[in-house]
């Protein structure tokens, strides 16, 4: 991807210099299990709500940063296990506060 950006030039829609590519991790990382000792990492679609709705959180404070917005739900997960052939549904509440601080 940086080769790309060089390649070609590419700037931000303001004409600002583009930094390298670098990877990430789009999960969400917490812990799990007795005693929170395992990793675990939880999907990206658990904050896509708040992302999603920006502009119109951003409206219902009159355009006005910072601002906050929270988020309830559950989600579901289909684990299947080969050697066993065990195949369960987990469900997750999920809770998430994202603070909006600018634009």
């Amino acid at each position: 991807m940086t080769e790309i950006i060089k390649k070609f030039e590419l700037k931000s829609p303001h004409g600002n210099q583009l930094s390298e590519a670098y990877d990430f991790n789009l999960m969400f990382g917490t812990s799990i299990g007795p005693g929170s000792r395992m990793p675990g990492f939880l999907r990206p679609e658990l904050a896509q709500g708040i992302f999603v709705n920006f502009k119109r959180l951003l409206e219902f404070n009159n355009g006005r940063v910072p601002f906050a917005g929270a988020q309830i739900g559950q989600a579901y997960r289909n684990e299947i296990a080969p050697r066993n052939g065990l195949i369960r549904v987990r469900y997750v509440n999920h809770s998430l506060i994202a603070i909006k601080d600018c634009l």
